[in-house]
């Protein structure tokens, strides 16, 4: 190698050295501010920038694909929910045929048509879960034109009766009182029974011959024949059937289909006896 050659090559080997020499202290060396060398500090000083850059990009695609994914969930929930209001439509205005057509029967077997019944909407102030009785305290009474044995219910089904009024409330019994009973039927056979409280959040569904077909989840309606509750509303579901063979009877557990235990608003059906005698046979 000629003299010139390394001379040439000298500074540049100087210089590499130097380099290292200061990577070498900057590695070692620490930062007077923190517990990191001199060199890390550096190396994360000049790659935090790209490193935000990057997490913000990571980030905004991140979201992006959610949205993605939100909106064509939210499209198919749209085409589910329109296939869903379609079939409801189309039930409605199947009801609404049949009612037309009964009610076109009923004028021809001159039948009296059903009343329609006033409702009250009223507030649960307390209730009552004591060793003898299940019931609720409401904030309407006389004053409000609420009377003794007018049916409670909600939007979903029977509550109870009204045992006792005062000027501005009224004592309601629920269905779930050992001590209430009402006429009902089980809505496919339209088998006849009663519904009696078991004092637990269930009712028991009585005097239904064990010759009856009952299914699980079959709704059980009221039969208006006990002079408080009008034909047709609902007062549960079968939740549970047990059948003894040397029994005549079935033993048919309800759930009742109104929030009985925790309901905080009612309606009162403005409903009297003689309001009811549209609803007996033969009549």
């Amino acid at each position: 190698m000629s003299a010139n050659t390394t001379q040439q090559k000298s500074p540049w080997v100087l210089a590499a050295l130097l380099l290292s020499q200061v990577v070498l202290m900057s590695a070692y060396a620490r930062h007077p501010d923190s517990e990191q060398s001199i060199l890390r500090t550096w190396v994360l000083t000049v790659l935090t920038p790209p490193a935000k850059l990057v997490g913000i990009c990571l980030a905004w695609t991140k979201d992006e694909v959610a949205k993605y994914v939100n909106l064509r969930d939210a499209r198919a929930e749209n085409i589910r929910l329109k296939e869903q209001i379609d079939q409801v439509s189309a039930q409605r205005d199947d009801a609404v045929e049949r009612a037309r057509q009964l009610d076109i029967l009923r004028g021809q077997l001159a039948l009296p048509t059903r009343a329609s019944y006033r409702q009250l909407a009223a507030n649960v102030v307390s209730r009552d879960t004591s060793v003898w009785f299940r019931r609720l305290v409401i904030d309407r009474g006389a004053l409000d034109g609420v009377k003794r044995d007018m049916p409670v219910a909600t939007a979903t089904g029977v509550v109870g009766r009204v045992v006792s009024v005062g000027p501005d409330y009224a004592m309601v019994q629920v269905i779930t009182d050992k001590h209430a009973g009402l006429g009902a039927m089980l809505q496919s056979s339209r088998a006849n029974g009663e519904v009696r409280g078991l004092d637990n959040s269930r009712c028991e569904l009585k005097n239904v011959s064990s010759t009856v077909d009952v299914e699980l989840g079959e709704q059980v309606l009221t039969t208006g024949l006990d002079r408080i509750y009008p034909k047709g509303l609902v007062i549960g579901t079968v939740e549970r059937v047990e059948i003894d063979p040397n029994a005549p009877w079935h033993r048919i557990i309800v759930a009742p289909a109104a929030p009985v235990d925790r309901v905080e608003q009612v309606l009162v059906l403005l409903v009297e006896q003689k309001d009811l005698k549209l609803d007996e046979p033969g009549k």
